[in-house]
C-alpha cells in the first residue's frame, strides 16, 4: 500500500459519511509486515510496524476487536482498537492461545491451512490439514487429510474449541482474500452446511510464476469433499500470459 494513499481515497466520503467502518490493510515488504487501519474522515493511515503476524493472514471484526490469523501457522492475535486524536489506533495486541489447537485437533504431520470467519455471533476456525509427505516434483504431493471447523470460546484462557458439523443451512465461501458466511438461499446453485474452498496455496516454484490452487466443496454434516463443478487453471480463465493470480469469489444476491 502506497504510504501517499489517502484514506479518503480509499472510502467513498459520500457513502460512508457518518459512518464508523474500519478499513484494515496489510503490507508485506522484504521481512517487514504492516498493518494500517482507517476510518472514513482520516486523511492519513494509522500504521503499525513490527508487528510479530509474518507471514499470510486472515482477518475478522468480532465482538469490538480485529482478529488476525496467521493462516499457515494457526496462531491467532487479538487487535483492540480505539479511537484517537486522528481516528482510529491500536490500542491493545492480545496473543490468543487456543487450547489444545496442536497438541490435540491437529496432531498429524502435515501442512496447515486455516481461516477465520463470522458465522451467526460465532468465530470459527477452519482447518485444513494437508499430507505432504509424497515424493512429487518440483514441489511435494500435497493430499487433503482433514477439514475441521471449531466454534472459538473467549470466555475461557487459553480460549476453547468446540467442533461444529452443523451449519443450519448456511453456507461459506471461502477464497485467497478472506470469508464470508450466507445463508444458502441467497445464491442459485449454493448449498447449505457447505464450504466452497476457491483458495492459492502457492504462487513460485524453482524462481517461476507456477501457482497452485485448492478448489473443492467440504460438507460440515458427514464430512465428505468434491470438486468443484469448474477446474481452476490460467488457461480456463484466460488469464494474460496463462497466469491467474489471487483467485476470488465474487457474490451477488438474487
Amino acid at each position: 500500500m502506497p504510504q501517499d494513499v489517502a484514506a479518503d481515497d480509499v472510502l467513498c466520503a459520500g457513502s460512508f459519511q457518518g459512518s464508523k467502518c474500519i478499513v484494515v490493510a496489510s503490507t508485506f515488504n522484504g521481512i517487514t509486515q504492516t498493518l494500517a487501519f482507517c476510518q472514513p474522515g482520516m486523511k492519513s493511515w494509522h500504521v503499525c510496524d513490527g508487528l510479530p503476524i509474518a507471514g499470510p493472514k486472515d482477518f475478522a471484526f468480532y465482538q469490538g476487536k480485529l482478529y488476525v490469523l496467521l493462516r499457515f501457522l494457526a496462531r491467532l492475535h487479538a487487535f483492540e482498537l480505539e479511537e484517537g486524536d486522528h481516528g482510529v489506533v491500536v490500542s491493545r495486541v492480545e496473543h490468543c492461545v487456543i487450547e489444545g489447537l496442536h497438541d490435540h485437533h491437529i496432531q498429524h504431520i502435515g501442512k496447515l491451512s486455516c481461516n477465520i470467519v463470522v458465522w451467526r455471533d460465532n468465530l470459527l476456525l477452519i482447518v485444513r490439514r494437508y499430507d505432504t509427505t509424497g515424493n512429487g516434483f518440483p514441489r511435494p504431493n500435497r493430499e487433503l487429510h482433514q477439514v475441521q471447523v471449531f466454534v472459538l470460546d473467549f470466555s475461557t484462557n487459553p480460549c476453547g474449541l468446540t467442533e461444529i458439523h452443523n451449519f443450519d443451512g448456511d453456507c461459506v465461501f471461502v477464497d485467497s482474500c478472506g470469508c464470508n458466511s450466507f445463508p444458502a438461499s441467497l445464491y442459485d446453485g449454493a448449498e447449505g452446511d457447505r464450504f466452497y474452498f476457491v483458495d492459492q496455496y502457492s504462487k513460485y516454484d524453482v524462481n517461476s510464476f507456477d501457482p497452485s490452487y485448492d478448489t473443492f466443496v467440504y460438507t460440515v454434516r458427514n464430512g465428505r469433499t468434491r470438486p468443484l463443478a469448474t477446474e481452476l487453471s490460467p488457461d480456463n480463465f484466460g488469464a494474460p500470459n496463462g497466469n491467474l493470480d489471487v483467485p476470488l469469489l465474487l457474490l451477488t444476491s438474487k
